[in-house]
């Protein structure tokens, strides 16, 4: 099996080294008590971790990479170190207590929003942050009101004033004096030389010395946040390593917009804009939650315009907080908000399905032997590589849900089969059989034939009533009985919309609704591309159309079967007439026009007229016919059709095509009560079918399905 080398593990393993470098460096500012709490922290997660897969067996697998990750965020968000101008009595910052607490905090967010939450679907806030807010800010809050995050014990700080004439009194009333005073400020909370702090640099200029301080070490806050500057250059190559898999995005826009509300903030209130933008970017906790923390894909928007407007939410919300409430732990807060919005947020920026030239390189391949699938861990990395633009981890959400609105709205059966989103996907997951095309399962195929299909069955053609060739009067592709059978349900009120296909750009086509006699005579002609149909039946439905026939390939034949089926649930008075095409394969365009370019020297778009007949795939133009055998066009055929074991369309209505039939005629295979009615209502020349010639391709195509399958 080759797939993408990213596994969830491997992502794991990088995201547990990147933070036991931050851990390890920690030391050398805060001591033993950093490493101390690192080890509780991490130890306490995986006890966690281990007896919750002993008690809750396959339901809860166990995860001790992923648990060791989980402790070291943690203690890496955890607030240390003291400030010299401290507030007096904060037990939760010295002795055994800042170790009960980071183990209380492990064990709670470890068990109930991460394990527990998992449980129940996806989680909806990042497990860290919520259980420090609810371990320290909820249950401690009254008898530790200033204990949240030290950064709040910087000495008179009021962010609604000028930072400039804010700090200590008694320095002469000059600009560059009265920044060095906010300065002092910083410098006596952050610096990790507090015994001496006034002398650490010029009053005139303190910027150098208060950028040393918040970008290499500070002497407290989150233990994480020590130093700026290695917690970015971890997490720069963590993102490099990582790069598609980790939603830098979120990280890019919350430092950008930070900085941008601390300008306006400092045009706001006045005083040195520099100074405010400098301690709103690097204070405490700001960087190492948008490295490590505001990325946690599971918590965060799988869309890349979802994770932009998350990054600039999380920043306005902390920035109005410390501004206006003066909390300045604002940022955990914020992320926890931030969270909440993700549902709402998945759906913003979602890829508009459509027919686009294939991008077929792919990263390296590593070949597995054996693959460990686990939980969706939301990256987001098959939105991006899918060659339609389609949404493979929303399908199978709404799949796994039985959302078909949702399935519909997404073109769920536009997937040409190319399998890159299962190449990618670090969690294991085959996305692609969450498609409504991909060929149904025993259990579907026994539902769809009792419920639906009556008549004899053929083991290789499926249920029939009547097999018959016949010709319309109708100009149409072969017989034209495809349009006749339209125009006659249309005529008779078996149904009142159609969906079908129309040529729309050159050889390009779409699938149109047709409400009258005039508009699906428009749609006649084949054309051998895949063209997504299902979602035209939501329309309908959101118009109160009750009575629907659909006419498409097998492919779509098994979208509209495997929706009618939940659309029954809630429309119990919904008609589907399903009509399918006889079909070998289609055709991926761009390929198609190329080869056709090279091997006839004509353009595709100007064909008139396209038709496979006898092994040759003949195209009309300017009342010429040029021909190619099909077998010329192996390399243009969808990926799709490879595993699709369906010639007749078997579990239509009623399945039309060519072959088995003379030179304009088309053969009819009437499989169910709604396909017998349907015929009844037209006339028909009818003749003899040759369905040796139809069995003889049935076989080819399952035989091509079960190689290609088990070639995966």
């Amino acid at each position: 099996m080759e797939k993408a080398p990213m596994t969830k593990n491997l992502l794991m393993q990088y995201t547990l080294i990147s933070l036991f470098f931050i851990a390890l460096l920690s030391y050398f500012v805060f001591g033993l008590d950093s490493l101390g709490i690192s080890l509780i922290s991490v130890g306490v997660a995986i006890g966690c971790d281990f007896l919750l897969s002993k008690v809750m067996g396959s339901k809860g697998p166990r995860n001790t990479m992923s648990a060791a990750v989980f402790g070291l965020i943690v203690a890496m968000s955890y607030s240390i170190g003291l400030p010299i101008m401290r507030i007096e009595d904060v037990p939760i910052l010295t002795g055994l207590d800042q170790f009960l607490y980071a183990a209380l905090i492990s064990a709670i967010g470890l068990i109930l929003f991460k394990k527990i939450a998992g449980l129940v679907g996806r989680k909806y806030v990042n497990p860290a942050a919520v259980s420090k807010l609810l371990v320290l800010g909820l249950l401690f809050m009254t008898i530790m009101p200033a204990a949240l995050m030290p950064e709040d014990h910087i000495q008179s700080i009021n962010l609604q004033n000028p930072l400039t004439k804010s700090g200590f009194e008694g320095y002469p009333d000059f600009y560059p004096m009265e920044t060095a005073t906010f300065g002092s400020n910083l410098l006596t909370c952050y610096s990790i030389n507090q015994m001496n702090p006034y002398n650490l640099g010029t009053y005139e200029n303190p910027l150098p010395d208060v950028l040393f301080a918040m970008l290499v070490a500070k002497n407290h806050g989150w233990i994480g946040g020590f130093s700026s500057i290695l917690v970015m250059a971890i997490g720069l190559v963590l993102f490099a390593v990582c790069r598609g898999y980790i939603k830098w995005r979120i990280t890019l826009s919350y430092l950008i917009a930070t900085a941008l509300l601390s300008a306006i903030m400092g045009f706001i209130f006045g005083g040195d804009i520099i100074l405010r933008i400098i301690f709103h970017l690097f204070m405490g906790s700001s960087i190492f939650m948008a490295f490590f923390m505001a990325t946690d894909p599971a918590t965060t928007p799988i869309t890349r315009l979802g994770q932009n407007i998350f990054g600039v939410g999380l920043a306005i919300i902390t920035i109005i907080i410390q501004t206006f409430t003066g909390f300045l732990g604002a940022s955990i807060l914020g992320l926890v908000i931030m969270n909440l919005t993700c549902p709402m947020l998945d759906k913003i920026g979602i890829l508009k399905p459509g027919m686009k030239e294939p991008k077929r390189k792919r990263s390296e391949a590593k070949t597995f032997v054996a693959y460990e699938t686990t939980d969706c861990i939301r990256c987001g990395k098959c939105m991006y590589v899918c060659h339609n633009s389609l949404s493979p981890i929303l399908i199978k959400d709404a799949h796994k849900k039985e959302n078909v609105r949702s399935l519909m709205k997404l073109k769920a059966d536009y997937c040409t089969g190319c399998r890159t989103c299962n190449f990618v996907c670090p969690a294991g997951i085959d996305l692609e059989k969450y498609t409504i095309g991909y060929p149904l399962t025993k259990e579907e195929i026994k539902e769809i034939e009792e419920r639906y299909l009556k008549g004899t069955l053929d083991e290789n053609n499926g249920y029939y009533t009547e097999v018959f060739s016949a010709k319309s009067s109708i100009d149409g592709q072969d017989g034209g009985i495809a349009t006749a059978l339209l125009i006659s349900g249309m005529e008779n009120k078996i149904f009142d919309a159609v969906v079908a296909v129309k040529r729309t750009d050159g050889y390009l086509a779409e699938a149109v609704i047709a409400e009258n006699v005039n508009e699906i005579i428009k749609t006649k002609g084949t054309t051998y591309l895949r063209v997504p149909m299902v979602s035209k039946i939501e329309d309908l439905i959101a118009e109160g159309k009750r009575k629907i026939a659909i006419v498409g390939m097998a492919c779509e034949v098994r979208s509209a079967r495997r929706v009618q089926k939940v659309l029954l649930r809630d429309y119990p008075d919904l008609e589907l007439t399903i009509i399918g095409l006889f079909c070998y394969e289609c055709f991926d365009y761009y390929k198609l026009k190329e080869e056709i370019t090279r091997l006839l020297g004509v353009d595709l778009d100007r064909a008139e007229k396209t038709q496979i007949h006898k092994g040759k795939f003949i195209i009309t133009i300017d009342g010429k016919d040029y021909d190619v055998d099909v077998k010329e066009l192996g390399s243009t055929v969808e990926e799709r059709c490879l595993d699709c074991p369906d010639f007749t369309a078997q579990y239509s209505d009623i399945s039309v095509g060519s072959v088995g039939s003379d030179e304009g005629y088309s053969t009819v295979i009437v499989r169910s009560d709604v396909g017998k009615k349907l015929v009844k209502s037209l006339a028909l020349t009818k003749g003899t079918v040759i369905t040796d010639e139809i069995t003889k391709l049935s076989i080819r195509k399952r035989k091509r399905a079960m190689k290609d399958r088990y070639s995966k």
